[in-house]
């Protein structure tokens, strides 16, 4: 036996099984640490804390239940630490905790499955300092008591469902540093009672339901370093006297509802290194002095808000500025000349503004820039040259704006400036007035994932490549002049989930090896092109498509019955959206880049970011002849089917009802004919529909929603039809189609067994009526009877 042992520390090992009972007979052990092990909860009738024990640390092992009750059985007034953090307890805390341990100075049972609510008794542990009950399942706020642990220094509380309101009463703790609820399902107002603690180092409140003003009597917090309060429903402006707070380190205040000015005070904070208001309504102007005195300051983000004027040339002085975010606000003016003097800057997003004038050629001296992103503003004129200097870009995004001309070269070579970025990842361009030939050299870019070139002016075939990216998620080359056939080079490109050619000028037949090079293609956009022959039942190889988009081209023959081989159209489950994960070691990004332009419920309508997970067939406007398969009704998880403008014939789909999500249906200008099928009824999410200059007849079927369609010119030009909401009048002649189809059909043989029967009775009376109407036939038949009758008395009498 260790008679003389006082300290034993087992940690970090793979020790398993339950705690041994013989420790309880250590007679001096003061120190027991057994954390990162595997052990499990020792035998209750045999283990006991010995009485000399000051520090208990059990966190990160297997142990389980409720409280453990060895810590219970007896008083232990040397016990000084208990850490049970990192295990699998659960249900209530002890209420007799403190009786217990009465002089515990450090209290740590965090990331568990403890639950109910914080004992009020715990305000007896009056020697203590830390108490850390984060990431569990406590319920009931916070209690008021705790406010009467005067020496508290450390009150981790957050992950918790708690609820409720902070307690006036945590004022009181004057030695009290760090301040940590968060998400923990807090409401009311934050209490002004707050800045009394003035020891206070880090409050981190973010991800509540906390409403109202922020109190003014923060400022009195002269040692804070981390103020936290992003993520809630703070109103009214920003106080000025938050200025004070001069050993401020990093302000989160974004995603609240605050408006009003930046305080020009905030420059006096020269220790401040992160400031960040993105997602409230500022408005305004950026103070100059922000830029100038806060020569620490690295992260600055306003982006999403009300701010305007000009951005302050003061910007490019920044010695430390890494990351600065004021995108979609309303900036107006040139940018910064002197903007590339930020050596350090690494992310600049200066998109959905109002900005004018050129790109500063200054830009290129930013070498450490990973991600720019000006796009959506007024910017016109060429595009820089130096841009071929910034090596490092992971995400270059220019799209929306005026840029002109065709794409430069790098100074003294004949390489285009986005070949020589061979770090990038995603290249936007798109909506500007560039011209010239499709840069083949960008196919060399081994890293890019993203390429968009779209409504420019862009000419030529796009090129082939034997260097080709096999990295690439999406291209959009839509609204250029590109001609020639379907690239051959995307052959290559077996990661490519977004292809859109749409709106140019490219023609021949589609390729049939699409369905195998591309597999997991979940977006085909072809639109407004010159594409003829057949649509190639290979397409239906692609199995994770969920938009197919051919309108407005010259194709012939059928629709594909093996269309219905799309098995992502036939989940009924919300689809996810489209994401091109961009991947960065200092800002990583789920670029979102499913953009798709569509005629959607009548009307051109682009899908993107969140919104581009719509799912559809459009076909129209092509020379599509046949009947509509019967499949394409087992495509039951698609929104969209547009096969206006063919020629079309046979009758809708009886089944046309299984497409329980679909919202927009256009079957208009073709040749179908017959009922409408009753089972459109079925059809809760259509809004839109439009079946007009069509061979349809009988009675237009109502439902709940199809009367909300009262349009009457999405049925018109179809003679047959009648009923609301047409002003023509079922008649008794007319067919009437709220039958159902299985109705209908019996009609049809009752209709063949009346005309049978009709038959049969005209047939006799017509005999009959002549028989008794002529003479000379009525007496030759009477005539035959009686011959009849001799003949057969006479074989009577001969048996």
């Amino acid at each position: 036996m260790l008679l003389t042992l006082t300290f034993l520390d087992l940690s970090s090992n793979n020790l398993v099984g339950a705690i041994p009972y013989q420790l309880s007979k250590l007679p001096v052990i003061v120190v027991l640490d057994f954390r990162y092990n595997h052990l499990t909860n020792p035998d209750p009738t045999k283990f006991t804390l010995p009485s000399t024990l000051k520090r208990l640390s059990l966190p990160n092992n297997s142990l389980s239940g409720t409280f453990p009750q060895f810590i219970l059985n007896r008083t232990n007034v040397r016990m000084r630490s208990l850490d049970l953090s990192n295990n699998t307890f659960s249900g209530p805390l002890p209420d007799s905790l403190s009786e217990m341990v009465p002089r515990l100075r450090y209290l740590n049972m965090s990331f568990n499955g403890f639950s109910g609510s914080i004992p009020s008794s715990f305000s007896g542990l009056q020697k203590l300092k830390t108490l850390d009950l984060r990431n569990n399942n406590l319920t009931g706020g916070i209690p008021e008591d705790l406010g009467m642990i005067y020496g508290l220094q450390t009150l981790l509380l957050y992950n918790n469902p708690l609820g409720g309101s902070i307690p006036t009463s945590l004022g009181q703790l004057q030695f009290l540093e760090v301040l940590n609820i968060y998400n923990a399902s807090l409401v009311s107002t934050l209490p002004p009672e707050l800045g009394n603690l003035t020891s206070l180092r880090r409050m981190i409140l973010h991800a509540n339901g906390f409403s109202g003003p922020i109190p003014s009597s923060l400022s009195r917090l002269q040692k804070l370093e981390i103020l936290d309060l992003s993520n809630n429903n703070l109103t009214g402006g920003i106080p000025e006297e938050l200025g004070n707070l001069t050993s401020l380190q990093i302000m989160y205040l974004s995603q609240n509802q605050l408006f009003g000015r930046l305080p020009p005070s905030f420059a006096k904070m020269q220790e401040l290194f992160l400031f960040d208001v993105q997602g409230n309504s500022m408005s305004g102007t950026i103070p100059s002095e922000l830029f100038t005195n806060s020569t620490e300051l690295a992260i600055f983000d306003v982006g999403d808000n009300l701010l305007t004027g000009s951005i302050p040339m003061e910007m490019g002085y920044m010695p430390n500025v890494e990351y600065m975010e004021l995108s979609e606000n309303l900036f107006t003016g040139m940018m910064p000349s002197n903007i590339g003097n930020t050596t350090y800057l690494y992310y600049l997003g200066m998109s959905n503004n109002h900005l004018i004038g050129m790109m500063s050629s200054n830009i290129g001296n930013a070498i450490n820039l990973h991600h720019l992103d000006i796009s959506t503003n007024h910017l016109e004129g060429e595009l820089p040259a130096t841009i071929s200097y910034l090596m490092n870009l992971v995400f270059l995004s220019l799209s929306g704006n005026k840029f002109t001309g065709i794409i430069p070269n790098v100074p003294g070579e004949s390489k285009f400036v986005f070949c020589h970025l061979t770090h990038l990842q995603l290249l936007d361009v798109s909506n500007n007035q560039l011209f010239g030939d499709f840069p083949r050299c960008l196919w060399k870019l081994k890293e890019l994932r993203s390429l968009d070139l779209s409504g420019n002016a862009f000419s030529g075939e796009v090129p082939t490549s034997t260097n080709s990216s096999s990295s690439l998620r999406s291209l959009h080359l839509s609204k250029n002049n590109f001609t020639g056939s379907f690239p051959p080079v995307l052959q290559n490109f077996k990661s490519l989930i977004i292809l859109d050619l749409g709106n140019n000028k490219i023609c021949g037949t589609l390729p049939p090896w699409i369905g195998k090079s591309n597999p997991l293609l979940r977006i085909l956009g072809l639109r407004s092109n010159m594409f003829y022959g057949s649509i190639p039942w290979q397409l239906s190889q692609l199995s994770h498509l969920q938009l197919l988009v051919l309108a407005e081209n010259k194709f012939v023959g059928t629709i594909p019955e093996s269309f219905i081989n799309f098995s992502l159209m036939r989940q009924t489950s919300v689809m996810q959206p489209v994401q091109i994960l961009i991947t960065d070691y200092l800002h990583p990004t789920d670029f979102e880049n499913g953009r798709m332009d569509l005629i959607w419920k009548g009307r051109e309508y682009t899908f993107e970011g969140r919104d581009a997970f719509v799912t559809g067939i459009d076909l129209s406007g092509n020379s599509l002849m046949g009947e509509i398969p019967s499949e394409l009704t087992k495509l039951s998880g698609i929104q969209l089917l547009n096969l206006s403008r063919n020629y079309l014939s046979g009758g809708i789909p009886k089944d046309i009802g299984n497409l329980k999500l679909l919202e927009s249906l256009d079957l208009s200008w073709n040749k179908l004919s017959g009922h409408i099928p009753l089972s459109m009824s079925n059809l809760m999410f259509l809004n839109n529909v439009n079946l007009s200059n069509n061979l349809l007849s009988g009675e237009i079927p109502t439902s709940s929603q199809l009367q909300t369609l009262n349009d009457p010119s999405i049925y018109c030009n179809n003679e047959g039809l009648c009923g609301p909401p047409l002003s023509i009048v079922c008649t008794n002649n007319s067919s009437i189609a709220t039958h159902v189809d299985g109705a209908k059909e019996h009609h049809q043989d009752l209709w063949l067994y009346y005309s049978v029967i009709a038959g049969v009775v005209f047939g006799f009376w017509v005999w009959f009526g002549a028989l008794f109407g002529c003479k000379i036939w009525r007496f030759a038949f009477i005539s035959c009877i009686d011959a009849l009758h001799q003949q057969f008395m006479q074989k009577v009498k001969s048996t």
